[in-house]
């Protein structure tokens, strides 16, 4: 059985349609991209998922429960962790407030405290700036503390929308090995990426998806002929030739 089960997905972002049919999903322990352009619903359909924005129809399960209709903090004790685009971070708080509040779902006790120790060793840098407030902190190392934030709520699969949004790139290749580090050791993972090439490199499937409809599925996108002219700037030689 998938982990994550979305069929027909209709939904509207105010008074604008964004998805008119999504259908995707996300098996235990994989790692899965959406690509699409910039209005294509990606971020909606992160949204639809964690309960932000409520489906007119379709199904949305999450280990066959589900969640059409369920609070968003709900959805999060069920195993959804979601980072969303844009980074998130509670500015005028400190980077050990922002990693409890991961764990606001949690009991406080030593388990607790591990994760959090664990946390830092996987991000050290902000294990520098525990007492420093998050807003001050640089691009990448919010996104780290927004990653981090979200592990503490010990997720299943984790929603990620554009984390290397802005980022230098020696921090988005980071991004992209914690990406690929965490999905090892068995998060699941669904990332929408402005990066197509880095995030199908990264994934075992993807999804492409057009005007709010899923066009496209499959291993190997990074191969596909459509995806490589419109994601990835990539024409084939056969058009090239041509007069």
């Amino acid at each position: 059985m998938s982990l994550l089960f979305i069929r027909d997905i209709k939904a509207a972002c105010g008074k604008l349609v964004a998805l008119h049919g999504v259908t995707l999903t996300v098996d235990p322990g994989e790692l899965v991209s959406l690509v699409g352009g910039n209005g294509a619903g990606k971020t909606t359909l992160m949204k639809v998922i964690m309960g932000l924005v409520p489906a007119a129809t379709g199904t949305v399960e999450f280990n066959g429960l589900s969640l059409l209709g369920m609070q968003p903090h709900d959805i999060a004790r069920a195993g959804i962790a979601y980072v969303p685009e844009g980074r998130g971070t509670l500015r005028e708080l400190t980077v050990r407030e922002n990693l409890w509040l991961g764990a606001f779902s949690r009991r406080w006790d030593a388990e607790t405290r591990a994760d959090i120790d664990r946390v830092l060793e996987r991000f050290p840098i902000l294990a520098e700036r525990l007492n420093q407030m998050a807003g001050t902190l640089s691009g990448g190392e919010q996104q780290m503390l927004v990653i981090g934030r979200a592990l503490m709520s010990r997720p299943r699969l984790m929603l990620l929308d554009e984390p290397s949004l802005g980022l230098a790139p020696l921090f988005a290749a980071r991004i992209f090995e914690i990406i690929a580090a965490l999905n090892e050791q068995g998060v699941a993972v669904l990332l929408v990426e402005q990066n197509a090439h880095a995030a199908l490199k990264l994934a075992k499937r993807g999804y492409v998806i057009e005007l709010g409809r899923t066009v496209l599925d499959g291993e190997n996108l990074i191969e596909n002929e459509r995806v490589r002219e419109a994601y990835l700037g990539v024409i084939s030689p056969a058009k090239e030739k041509e007069p």
